[in-house]
């Protein structure tokens, strides 16, 4: 086939109503009885043209990996052992550990065998270095001078005693006001006797190098090229940590600069600011009346280790993690810091009125619950596709690629609520977000229990209560009902909640209730089990309540994880009784809108699975009749899948053209972690995660026919190239391979384990995690 044809939506079948039928007054013979036909011996197999198959013989090792797709959402035990696990086979006695969230995993982390101190990473010139104030070293005599002269090991009754608990929580807080990923540890400040009982501090000392020089003896060579941040913004963050430090330093008369384009800054800001206006400006749903700067926002540097370009929103202090992490300990009512009022108003009223009557009885509320015009109105629609949130492969760089390429709806990585009470600093960099998101990100939680995710929604709708405004930006929570995997599943979150019908519509109510202006959505699966749905009776319900603006089904039991393909004619069922519920309801509310001048907000559903092409798009759109789609392997796999569904059109990206892709996620991954030596392992430790799905895309000019599904497996192939070979390589050693070409050469000792272990060539020199 030409690879170069065009496929539009009019390539699709035409759904069952639109079918003709026969005219039974011809006179044409009956037709002899055709058997059933067989099923396909190739079905599940990509259809590869003859002269890119390559011959394996059985002495070749094991052939294309087939790759467990329960690592899209996130990972966690399977129950069923897998076969092609050479490190179990003939050890029946062999006892299996137990699995959970890849902990057995490993990666290769490394860091400047002597770190530079961060007060200086940024100083434009050699001789500023000794006129350079620690600021870290004056935080740490600033406490110690707090304490009354005591060290940071000493207690109230001496050194290295414990105090109350209360006290200990007050050194900790204070502790922890200097940023862990800073990479700066607090300076040891000694407090001599001055005579006469007085103290005095000892010079301040900070444990990182203050010296330019030394710090360039043993810092690591420098990556051939030029930085690819300097080069794109025309300025480097990182400064004289980066890895690409030679691009951006010059040396005159002796004396090291640091170089800077100003003209470059300059007009990327300006382009930066320009996009997100327009964007602003062009946005169908509404944006919201809180769009003020927050007190929280004024104590986010701009320019600092989290926010080096001023391009992250929900950049939350340290100090404000601490204040709601005391949440959980106290009674709502009752902490001054943080105050929930709206979450303990709701617990008095579910605790006070009875279950049959909490849907109709609005007057039992101490303050009434938001009405629908009170909520920001969202937007979804056939011009909308929208990227899924997707655990570990769905971070900051990977989406800001996707809303490059297309994509115009992005959700945070799946944030537990327990975690962000507790004031989990990874768990809250899972809400941060990059100003091109904005105005339509959001933040997905999971949680098990009523009380914390009204608390966890209260919270963030309070630290962002806008979609886009200063330094924060949120446009909806999503509440994560169909999460199949073991951990979450059997401690009651996830798709355990569509178990718990009861119990999973108090939860949207209590967060719709506390949430102000702030729209609250759900994603759920068909069911827990594979023969019994239940989606339709949740959806039901949960429309007729009000809570959400928005539903999305994924077309698969928990059960089922990724083992079949999705069930799109349950989606289109699904969605034909939400069109007829809607209908209903806004009959009912025509009467009685007229009376208290109420209106509804708009109700959206959307489907998920398997979409991985335009063509899958548009049949889901336009014959299961959902407003929008959203895209999870499918965009993992194929990123410009964004770009098919605009132009209606396959594009056979070449392997030059994917690497581009390649190269944009790694600035973006360095601009987000850092260029220098952990921010660089860091950006190549995600870069092959996300590898490890982008190379089963089959490059559809090799393939006989279109189009493409993706639960399809290829055999054992050969690109048109020897990079599109690379490309398509399942061993994890080549994608080490890839990632050199943008980040220098990998550590001698560089390890990688994959998330899926039938990725893992070498059994006996890593370990992976199934």
């Amino acid at each position: 086939m030409d690879s170069t044809k065009r496929f539009t939506p009019s390539d699709t079948v035409e759904p069952a109503t639109k079918k003709i039928k026969t005219d039974s007054s011809t006179t044409e013979p009956t037709p002899t009885p055709t058997p059933a036909p067989t099923r396909d011996p190739q079905h599940g197999i990509a259809p590869i043209k003859a002269e890119f198959l390559v011959q394996r013989s059985a002495t070749t090792g094991n052939p294309t990996a087939t790759t467990s797709d329960d690592a899209a959402e996130a990972s966690g035990t399977v129950s069923r052992v897998d076969a092609r696990d050479s490190r179990d086979n003939n050890k029946p006695n062999k006892k299996k550990q137990k699995g959970g969230q890849n902990k057995a995993r490993k990666f290769h982390f490394s860091q400047d065998e002597v770190k530079l101190c961060q007060s200086l990473v940024t100083v434009e010139r050699e001789s500023e270095f000794e006129g350079t104030v620690c600021e870290f070293a004056v935080m740490g005599a600033e406490r110690d001078k707090e304490k009354g002269g005591r060290g940071r090991n000493e207690g109230k009754r001496g050194r290295n005693r414990r105090g109350r608990r209360g006290e200990r929580e007050k050194e900790v807080e204070e502790e922890s006001k200097q940023e862990d990923g800073v990479k700066q540890e607090e300076a040891d400040v000694v407090m001599e006797d001055a005579g006469e009982g007085e103290k005095k501090a000892a010079p301040l000392r900070c444990k990182f190098e203050h010296g330019l020089r030394k710090y360039l003896e043993h810092k690591k060579e420098d990556i051939l090229g030029v930085c690819p941040i300097w080069a794109e913004r025309g300025v480097c963050a990182n400064g004289w940590r980066c890895r690409w430090l030679s691009s951006h330093t010059k040396e005159e008369n002796g004396e090291l600069f640091l170089v800077k384009d100003e003209a470059k800054a300059q007009a990327y800001t300006e382009k930066r600011d320009r996009e997100l206006v327009e964007k602003l400006a062009n946005y169908k749903g509404t944006l919201g009346n809180k769009r003020e700067e927050q007190p929280w926002e004024k104590d986010v540097l701009v320019g600092g280790f989290d926010d080096p370009y001023g391009e992250v929103v929900n950049n939350v202090p340290m100090a404000l993690k601490i204040q709601v992490r005391k949440i959980s300990r106290t009674e709502p009512q009752h902490n001054d810091e943080f105050p929930l009022k709206k979450t303990w108003v709701f617990q008095e009223w579910s605790n006070r009125v009875a279950a049959d009557d909490r849907d109709d009885n609005r007057a039992a509320y101490v303050e009434p619950p938001p009405r629908p015009e009170e909520k920001r109105k969202l937007y979804f629609s056939k011009e909308t596709p929208v990227l899924a949130p997707l655990t570990t492969t769905g971070n900051l760089p990977f989406r800001r690629l996707c809303i490059s390429l297309g994509a115009k709806v992005t959700y945070s990585e799946m944030a537990m609520s327990t975690s962000l009470l507790q004031g989990h600093k990874p768990e809250w960099a899972l809400l941060r977000a990059h100003t091109s998101e904005l105005p339509t990100f959001a933040a997905q939680i999971c949680s098990n229990k009523l009380d914390p995710a009204m608390k966890i929604t209260e919270v963030l709708t309070s630290l962002f209560p806008s979609s886009a405004a200063g330094r924060h930006g949120l446009s909806f929570i999503d509440l994560n009902c169909g999460c199949p995997i073991d951990l979450v599943y059997q401690n009651g979150g996830g798709s355990a909640l569509l178990d718990q019908q009861n119990k999973l519509a108090r939860i949207l109510k209590g967060m719709n209730y506390v949430s102000g202006e702030t729209p609250i959505t759900c994603k759920i699966r068909m069911g827990t089990k594979d023969n019994a749905p239940t989606a339709k009776k949740l959806v039901e319900r949960v429309i007729r309540s009000g809570d959400v603006q928005a539903i999305t089904l994924h077309g698969r039991s928990r059960q089922q994880r990724y083992t079949k393909a999705a069930d799109w004619s349950y989606i289109a069922e699904t969605s034909a009784l939400v069109k007829s519920l809607k209908e209903q309801m806004d009959a009912e509310t025509d009467t009685a809108a007229e009376k208290e001048g109420r209106e509804r907000n708009p109700l959206f559903f959307l489907g998920n699975g398997d979409c991985y092409s335009h063509i899958d798009y548009y049949n889901a759109v336009d014959n299961a009749k959902v407003d929008t789609v959203m895209l999870a392997r499918g965009a993992l796999i194929k990123p410009w899948l964004f770009e098919e569904i605009e132009k209606g059109q396959y594009l056979d990206k070449t392997a030059t053209e994917r690497l581009d892709l390649m190269r944009e996620y790694c600035r973006y991954g360095l601009e987000c972690w850092g260029s220098d030596e952990l921010g660089v392992a860091t950006t190549r430790r995600f870069l092959m995660e996300w590898l490890s799905f982008t190379h089963r895309y089959v490059p559809i000019g090799i393939l006989e026919r279109l189009p493409a599904k993706i639960q399809d497996r290829p055999p054992a192939w050969k690109g048109r190239n020897e990079m599109e070979t690379l490309l398509g390589s399942s061993d994890y050693r080549d994608w080490i391979k890839i990632s050199e070409m943008f980040l220098g050469k990998a550590p001698d000792d560089f390890f990688f384990t994959p998330k899926h272990k039938s990725n893992a060539y070498d059994a006996g020199d890593m370990e992976a995690e199934g």
